[in-house]
């Protein structure tokens, strides 16, 4: 939808809280939180040939697509601009904006610079990922003067193949490279999951790999990742991180499954390989990842029981329709068998691993301990403070910091795990509560009594696992640091 704000003014000047212009005939305002950003105008070649209008300013800003929607706020947003060649005005200072490092265009070894990476999900949550790149993105980046390429998905290999064949690639030449990705946290975890499974050869000269800088742009379905770094309003909450964010080195743990276990795909009813690490892997030692052993690698949770078996259960186009509803949804049924039977009891051996500080000692040690608990109902490990906009699963979490949070509960009535997890909407409370255990740890072990495959099931940041009966998981912290986020 084109902006009738698409304009070049005359004059512009700030009353109050409002930017009001004129060009020609027309008129027209802007409300000053609505502006994203300022910038010195892009048309340098225009003026160097004597066409242009001299030196300008570009403001770009967020409207409403629907103009009497009754939620403003909410309302599909399109961002519009308006070109001034005119005195800046006094108030607009505070939104002028330098092009930021990462989305400037980089020299690769052939001395030909490497346009910004834009990858566009076409499948993540509700299908929105398209119409917030021609709205928000594409504006932007044109408004910019930016270099980019795009990618439109066109199944759910298409970000891995992208990493493989071109991200890792470049990375592993030294070559600076900024993908901004409209996806959930799936599209993240595609390509973290590529970059920690392939070894990278630093032999022989090459110079040491350049982690990427992944710009967040939040088409999902929960968002977890993008909701804990602050980016809770949506897509065009993301534009100004995007402009004023930094990299930040992205956390991630590894998870080894026992031999057998698989990745569930086709809505439950097909089965895929987990990938062995190489032969020659060059994992970090504080993981313990041995040559043709099983592992994936996650950034936001691990997690067995209700946690694991309502992302499971909802992982369907029946119920993808309904957004971050679905979850409430598997949820109720998991809680309230409509067989009449109780919720299940999941059976399993717990092993914790925490830091503990000696004060006669320099250093901290570690302490194993092996829970007495033997059945359970919610067992989740996690590296980020929210799973969605308003759960805040772990409040002492902080988004990036690479610290792993250990949360479970036992067995309950289901209106008490509701509640429970109502106060995870309400602040995080339920981490007070008495029958939540919470703290932080080094490292989890599961070993899984279960009989039946359903109960087997783990979810490592949205892919689920059926591990083999008698099988077991183990998480810990990865070392390496192979990828950065923009952070504001």
């Amino acid at each position: 939808m084109p902006s009738k704000h698409n304009v070049e003014a005359d004059a512009a000047s700030v009353e109050g809280n409002i930017l009001r212009w004129t060009s020609g005939g027309d008129e027209g305002q802007v409300e000053l939180d609505h502006i994203v950003c300022v910038v010195s105008s892009p048309n340098t070649a225009l003026q160097a040939q004597g066409q242009g209008p001299g030196p300008g300013y570009r403001i770009l800003f967020l409207e409403s697509k629907e103009e009497k929607a009754q939620d403003q706020e909410n309302a599909p947003m399109h961002l519009g601009k308006i070109d001034i060649s005119t005195p800046l005005p006094t108030a607009l200072t505070p939104f002028l904006t330098q092009i930021p490092t990462h989305l400037k265009s980089q020299q690769s070894a052939n001395a030909e610079a490497e346009p910004i990476q834009v990858v566009i999900s076409t499948r993540s949550g509700t299908g929105t990922a398209q119409t917030v790149f021609k709205d928000l993105v594409q504006p932007l980046l044109d408004g910019l003067g930016v270099n980019y390429q795009s990618h439109e998905t066109q199944s759910a290999q298409s970000i891995i193949s992208l990493s493989e064949t071109q991200f890792l690639p470049q990375a592993s030449a030294g070559v600076e490279q900024t993908i901004i990705l409209l996806s959930g946290d799936g599209g993240l975890i595609d390509i973290l999951d590529v970059f920690y499974r392939n070894k990278y050869d630093s032999t022989n000269g090459v110079q040491r790999m350049a982690a990427p800088n992944i710009a967040l742009i939040p088409c999902g379905t929960g968002n977890a990742m993008a909701s804990s770094i602050g980016l809770r309003s949506g897509p065009a909450s993301s534009l100004k991180s995007l402009l004023k964010g930094k990299p930040v080195s992205l956390p991630v743990f590894a998870a080894k499954v026992s031999p057998g276990s698989m990745i569930v795909t086709e809505e439950g009813n097909g089965r895929a390989s987990i990938p062995i690490a190489p032969t020659d892997s060059d994992t970090s030692d504080a993981c313990d990842v041995s040559a043709s052993q099983q592992v994936m690698y996650g950034a936001v949770v691990a997690s067995w029981g209700l946690h694991a078996a309502l992302v499971a259960d909802s992982d369907t186009t029946a119920y993808r329709k309904f957004g971050s509803e679905r979850f409430k949804m598997a949820a109720q049924e998991l809680l309230y068998p409509s067989d009449g039977s109780e919720s299940h009891r999941f059976r399993g051996q717990i092993t914790i691993t925490t830091r503990t500080k000696d004060p006669s000692e320099s250093t901290d040690g570690i302490q194993q301990t092996i829970l007495s608990e033997q059945e359970h109902m919610y067992v989740l490990a996690t590296l980020v403070p929210r799973l969605e906009k308003e759960f805040l699963i772990s409040p002492d979490s902080e988004a990036l910091g690479g610290k792993m949070q250990f949360l479970r509960f036992g067995p309950m009535a289901p209106e008490d795990a509701m509640r429970l997890m109502t106060l995870a909407y309400q602040g995080g409370q339920h981490v007070r509560e008495e029958t939540v255990m919470y703290q932080e740890v080094v490292r989890v072990r599961i070993d899984f009594h279960e009989d039946e495959e359903r109960w087997r099931r783990l979810c490592i940041d949205g892919k689920i696992v059926a591990v083999e009966k008698d099988g077991w998981m183990e998480l810990c912290m990865e070392e390496r640091e192979l990828l950065n986020v923009i952070k504001l």
